[in-house]
């Protein structure tokens, strides 16, 4: 028997297990619908429709920082900061002038300088204990004349030394005037109608060689035929008894007391300049004292964040000693700023021990608050009424630095000044490093004040202790002076404070090396009356004193070279307050 053996089968006819058929064919499917999901979403839209799918970000491509070539940088000058403006810089001022104007406007500066309306006040009854009417009886002493007399020489002496010229004799006729003035026909035949009645003017009788007046036209003589008939005694005559009809209160007479004052005169002699600088005090005599005033006074404080926690701690405690120094007929009101003014009263209050108390609790409620809006709150200083009889002062306690309105200090001190007008003294007080002192020093100096300043602020309490110690007693109001003689004296201030009982008036002078004598009058008010004081003023037998003397002199002259240049800010009048200041080692603090 034979087997038959098959034929090998071939490796490719060999069946491939179920499985790797399943597992091809999943691959395949899965590699064609991604082929087909991103043709889908990446190709544009077709006729049919595409998938809509959420959009993704764009994808950017970042490549690579590189560097081509590096190239110096070339030198630059150093960066200077610019100076600000204050009077010093008159030229930063003329670089922003014109924008300023234009961010202004003139309505907006209109209304800056245009002046609050303050009612007049209600006209109060002068205290009879306080200034009597006998207060100040004439005393007429015999040095008095002599004095006088002194200038009156001296001018006589001046018109003895003026050139002459000779003019031939005039011959005078009777009934002329000295000094005729243009004047009409009918004013002129007017004139003539008073002096010798109505009817025709007739000629005067004039000298032979002096022309005969021409007769009047038609025209005038009709006119002087019309005018009314003028008495003699309207045009001579009514003046004299109108004089002699004034009512003897209001006559206002000048009563000397230079005998109630004292002047003392220190100078300082000065070769290498070829000057003598002088110093001119009038305090109170110790025979009679001079009648106290009744005072309004307004204590001001600075309340923004510009002044330390510390710092308002010592100004309320100079605040509450002030208080304790008014007396029953002073009145008073406290106001505290920063972005904005708050009374304490409404009005002046009378210094009685509830009204103290009320002012003590306002002090101790003081907080720092903002920025410091400086001249609106000064300007709300001129609001309150003012008695004409009762001298009104301000005491400010600052450290003169503002940041918000009008902060240029050559604005604030003339506009201020302005509106003021001399009416309202101010006084300020300052301490510690960051004082602005010629803003305090300025605004005092052009409103009849003065400035107490300190380097530390713990002075603070005895600065006002002195302010209130030296302005308790006002007794001489508006003061003016002149100074007459052969002195040759350049002298400062232009402008005095009220006369105080406890604070001497100071002048200082500049004159030549032979100045020997000269006359000081100086004239003030006092319970409407009228009253001045003549002092002799002798350098040559003066008191010697020190440089100091020469130093308040410069320090005198610099603010009054600034005040007169505070609008115009020009470039030599700086110049020559830097010169001064440097010269007589006078420091500005600005």
């Amino acid at each position: 028997m034979s087997l038959k053996i098959p034929p090998p089968t071939p490796a490719y006819a060999t069946p491939r297990p179920p499985w790797s058929r399943v597992a091809w064919f999943v691959a395949a499917l899965a590699i064609s619908l991604g082929l087909h999901g991103w043709l889908w979403t990446e190709l544009p839209a077709l006729p049919v429709g595409r998938i809509t799918l959420r959009e993704r970000p764009l994808r950017t491509q970042t490549e690579p920082m590189r560097l081509d070539k590096v190239q110096p940088l070339p030198d630059l000058s150093p960066y200077v900061q610019p100076a600000r403006f204050r009077p010093e810089n008159p030229d930063a001022f003329q670089k922003v002038a014109e924008r300023q104007d234009d961010l202004l406007g003139e309505f907006i500066k209109a209304e800056a300088d245009r002046p609050y309306a303050v009612p007049d006040p209600a006209p109060v009854a002068r205290p009879q204990d306080i200034v009597p009417e006998d207060a100040f009886a004439a005393t007429p002493e015999a040095y008095r004349q002599e004095v006088l007399e002194i200038e009156q020489k001296l001018a006589s002496d001046e018109l003895a030394a003026l050139p002459r010229r000779v003019e031939p004799a005039v011959t005078r006729v009777q009934g002329a005037p000295d000094v005729t003035l243009a004047a009409s026909a009918a004013e002129i035949a007017t004139a003539a109608l008073a002096a010798t009645g109505p009817g025709q003017p007739s000629a005067l009788p004039l000298p032979g060689d002096v022309p005969q007046p021409t007769p009047l036209p038609p025209q005038d003589t009709a006119v002087l035929q019309s005018l009314p008939t003028v008495e003699a005694t309207t045009l001579f005559e009514a003046d004299r008894e109108a004089l002699a009809a004034e009512p003897a209160d209001e006559i206002s007479d000048i009563t000397p007391i230079e005998d109630r004052l004292a002047l003392h005169t220190t100078t300082f002699r000065d070769a290498s300049e070829d000057a003598l600088y002088f110093q001119v005090q009038i305090s109170r005599s110790a025979e009679r004292a001079l009648p106290v005033l009744p005072k309004d006074i307004l204590l001001v404080q600075d309340c923004s964040e510009s002044i330390t926690r510390s710092k308002l701690d010592y100004f309320k405690e100079a605040l509450e000693t002030y208080l304790r120094t008014l007396t029953t007929v002073d009145r008073f009101n406290i106001m505290r700023y920063d972005e904005s003014a708050t009374l304490c009263f409404p009005d002046w209050a009378p210094a009685t021990a509830e009204n103290l108390t009320e002012g003590a609790r306002f002090v101790r409620s003081m907080r720092l608050h903002g920025k410091t809006d400086l001249y609106a709150s000064l300007q709300q200083i001129l609001h309150l009424s003012r008695d004409p009889a009762r001298p009104m002062l301000v005491l400010l306690l600052t450290d003169g630095r503002p940041t918000m309105g009008l902060m240029d200090n050559s604005d604030i001190i003339s506009r201020f000044s302005r509106l003021n007008g001399g009416n309202v003294s101010v006084f300020t007080i300052g301490a510690g490093d960051n004082v602005n002192g010629f803003l305090l020093d300025m605004l005092a100096q052009d409103n009849r004040g003065g400035t107490w300043t300190g380097t530390d602020r713990a002075q603070i309490p005895d600065l006002a202790a002195t302010a209130s110690r030296e302005l308790a007693r006002p007794c001489l109001m508006n003061l003016t002076y002149r100074m007459g003689g052969n002195l040759r004296a350049e002298i400062y201030p232009p402008a005095l404070t009220h006369l105080y009982v406890d604070r001497p008036l100071t002048l200082v002078g500049r004159a030549p090396l032979d100045a020997a004598e000269g006359v000081l009058q100086v004239v003030g008010t006092s319970g409407g009356q009228t009253f001045d004081m003549v002092f002799p003023v002798s350098l040559q037998d003066a008191t010697p004193g020190n440089s100091d003397i020469r130093r308040q002199w410069a320090q005198q002259k610099i603010y009054a070279i600034l005040n007169a240049n505070l609008d115009a800010r020009t470039p030599a009048a700086e110049a020559e307050a830097r010169a001064l200041a440097e010269k007589y080692h006078v420091p500005l603090g600005w």
